[in-house]
């Protein structure tokens, strides 16, 4: 039975050993994407032997327990036009959202654009980081962004 959006969900730690292949599975296609050993989820999936589906439908799912508590952090690439206030943007995303930043290391403008990596703690948000690089992702000035690490 689908649940509403509304309905908090329950959340369980469970041994590696009693969880299904599949799960394990997912975990080791994140994290070679993660690590950026594969290209894409393609050949990540291939590589691991499950579908492409089965990533999709449990990739939001299951989480290493390191990443579940508040110290969880995660490092984005931000890459922007060198205006007075896309820097300012950007940040007003992460703060809007939520975000607890740890770092932020600008680049000096190459080029008209700028690059920042900015690390921030998650909360433990399942769907954050997704959201995160959407909103940002709409905001003026960004021309690209990019999600590097989870720890």
């Amino acid at each position: 039975m689908a649940r509403s959006k509304k309905e908090e969900l329950n959340y369980y730690i469970v041994r590696e050993d009693v969880l299904p292949d599949v799960f394990i599975k997912v975990m080791e296609v994140k994290r070679l994407l993660d690590l950026k050993f594969v290209p894409s989820v393609n050949e990540a999936v291939r590589r691991v032997g499950i579908s492409r589906s089965a990533y999709y439908k449990y990739r939001n799912s299951i989480r290493a327990l390191k990443t579940l508590d508040d110290g969880a952090l995660s490092t984005m690439l931000v890459v922007m036009e060198s205006s007075l206030h896309a820097v300012s943007l950007c940040l007003g995303v992460f703060l809007d959202t939520g975000a607890r930043i740890v770092s932020i290391q600008q680049s000096p403008p190459v080029d008209g654009l700028v690059n920042m990596l900015i690390t921030y703690q998650t909360g433990g948000r399942f769907e954050f980081e997704e959201h995160l690089l959407y909103r940002l992702s709409e905001t003026r000035s960004v021309v690209r962004v990019e999600s590097l690490r989870q720890t």
